[in-house]
């Protein structure tokens, strides 16, 4: 099986118009979007942004007919402190091939917010982390814990203020991710828009020692243009830690793709 992006939205995602079937034509045989769930979204002025998931569904049904393609159903779960309950009874209703867990916010501000930029940036960041650990605790029900980095990623962090401040706090998140078979998602738009290389690199090797076996890639993509973007860099980086392979999740089970075969699909 190819690999293929981990980390995709549509306008299915309140943040983004791009529509389902325009990434067809940059799509192998499998696909799949991973729409925002996010409850009191400060982005949305606390309201809740939820997918329309009998919409979603409907376009993915289309689609497959259309194109033949397997298509996937994903979530990308934003977690936020008191926020367990409704995302657990959301996912009781609603089924997904592949969950995604992140921490956007605080209940005040998203950590992409402009206002991030004028706070002390060690603050946000010792912040930020334990933010993550209680809510990783709280709920760890998900497959990829994705862009660690979010928190930090309009802060220009050298990975030696990171490790310092936030080194102890991710140690024991990335505990808390292996021990529930969450995978360490490589996320481009992090790693190069964000130019939060150095970041990953630390990051990568912290997991790994820890014992973390499963990785994906994913380009955070709200728009086509950036679909896989960078994924040839992202593989580059995995070898690098002597690591050889990477992951896909679907229908409840996870795969292992050796990453020479990702090689030859780029």
């Amino acid at each position: 099986m190819k690999y293929y992006d981990q980390h995709v939205h549509t306008n299915f995602s309140f943040d983004s118009n791009e529509k389902m079937e325009n990434y067809m034509k940059l799509a192998g045989d499998n696909f799949v979007t991973t729409e925002h769930l996010e409850f009191n979204n400060p982005d949305a002025k606390n309201n809740d942004s939820i997918p329309d998931y009998t919409k979603y569904v409907a376009e993915i049904e289309r689609l497959k007919k259309q194109t033949g393609k397997r298509i996937y159903k994903g979530v990308e779960i934003g977690m936020s402190a008191g926020q367990e309950d409704k995302i657990k009874e959301y996912l009781a209703h609603h089924t997904f091939d592949i969950k995604l867990l992140s921490f956007h916010q605080d209940g005040k501000k998203d950590y992409l917010d402009d206002v991030v930029t004028h706070m002390d940036p060690l603050k946000v960041t010792d912040d930020y982390y334990r933010l993550m650990w209680k809510g990783i605790n709280a709920f760890h029900d998900a497959d990829v814990l994705t862009h660690f980095d979010y928190g930090v990623r309009k802060l220009n962090l050298t990975s030696g203020q990171f490790s310092t401040t936030a080194g102890v706090l991710l140690t024991n998140i990335f505990k808390i991710a292996i021990r529930n078979d969450m995978a360490f998602e490589l996320n481009t738009k992090s790693m190069y828009k964000y130019h939060n290389i150095g970041l990953y690199d630390y990051a990568i090797e912290i997991y790994k020692q820890l014992g973390g076996k499963r990785y994906t890639i994913g380009s955070d993509a709200h728009e086509v243009s950036f679909y896989e973007d960078h994924f040839r860099d992202a593989v580059e980086m995995l070898k690098a830690h002597d690591i050889h392979h990477v992951n896909v999740f679907r229908q409840g089970a996870m795969t292992v793709i050796p990453i020479d075969d990702v090689m030859e699909d780029i």
